[in-house]
């Protein structure tokens, strides 16, 4: 059973899932955006996932070092994606940070691309979605477009300070990281729901911090990967007979968060096929109405998104 831990961050909050174990969870109004981890190793301090904002990061930092004593080790990034890695500048210089090969290629190759976007556009996006709150009377959609109100602004208080700091240690396939206290298994899985995921597995707690592989409360994002191998992963992670998953985005989980993931992507996939095999097209697509039980979920842009996503995917099979 997790336990809250108080700290003095207005970016998350921190549950405790096992001794020297921790979740940090996003705040809604806060700039962490995604969730992270911080690992006792016994005698070295593991962070999972750095946040979007440096001064999110920051916190974090001060966090993981206030509760073990001593500093930060390294700083793992599970995947590329810029609410995952922006705040790897908090623990740069001095703290090694770890990717795969191919998240640091794509840090490398599409961040600085990604960030002149931002540069160009955060500020028009941010003032869009506050226009569609002003005009929204439905509560779900309200919260929704607060949370992307907050992501925005995260964004734009983050550019003016950005420096991406590219991961120093990479590895394929497996890497193991002991110490007196446990072993920590980072575990790669290429295309899952980006160009490269990992996933950090704590075999005697029966814990595993998920990343975007996972999602509680919310949408999944579906376009950046592929939701064939996301199944084909989860059926993997559950043979490590964990007990507590630790999502991107959402609350302390457990496997039967796994089983909805699997079940997300398997009802959008019957709704596409659906339309397909009536001769529908893409336009036909774009009515499909939400599900009532996805209506609560954050993230309900993505719901279209995805489908789209996944008829192009049908309609184009990979070989």
């Amino acid at each position: 059973m997790s336990k809250t831990i108080p700290i003095i961050s207005r970016h998350f909050r921190l549950e405790q899932l096992a001794d020297g174990v921790y979740a940090a969870i996003h705040a809604d109004d806060g700039w962490a955006t995604c969730n992270a981890g911080i690992i006792d190793l016994g005698d070295r301090t593991l962070v999972f996932d750095a946040f979007m904002s440096p001064e999110a990061a920051s916190d974090l930092r001060i966090t993981a070092e206030t509760l073990m004593g001593r500093p930060v080790h390294a700083v793992i990034n599970s995947h590329p994606h810029n609410d995952h890695i922006w705040g790897n500048q908090a623990f740069y210089p001095g703290v090694d940070i770890i990717s795969t090969t191919r998240t640091r290629e794509l840090i490398e190759t599409e961040g600085p691309l990604e960030i002149q976007g931002f540069r160009g556009g955060a500020q028009k996006n941010l003032d869009a979605v506050r226009d569609q709150l002003t005009k929204s009377n439905d509560e779900i959609t309200q919260a929704h477009l607060k949370v992307f109100i907050v992501y925005f602004q995260a964004i734009l208080a983050t550019l003016p300070v950005l420096q991406l700091c590219l991961p120093n240690l990479t590895f394929t396939g497996d890497l193991t990281l002991s110490g007196p206290k446990r072993t920590a298994n980072l575990i790669s899985f290429e295309g899952g729901h980006s160009g490269s995921d990992a996933i950090l597995h704590l075999p005697a707690d029966g814990i595993v911090f998920m990343s975007d592989l996972l999602f509680i409360g919310g949408h999944p994002y579906l376009p950046d990967g592929d939701p064939v191998k996301i199944k084909l992963f989860l059926a993997q992670i559950r043979k490590l007979h964990a007990k507590i998953f630790l999502p991107g985005h959402g609350p302390v989980g457990r496997t039967s968060d796994l089983d909805w993931m699997d079940k997300y992507i398997d009802t959008l996939n019957a709704l596409v096929r659906s339309v397909i095999e009536n001769g529908g097209t893409e336009a036909e697509i774009g009515k499909i109405a939400m599900p009532n039980e996805y209506k609560p979920l954050i993230f309900p842009t993505f719901f279209p998104q995805n489908l789209i996503f996944l008829y192009h995917s049908q309609m184009n099979p990979r070989t």
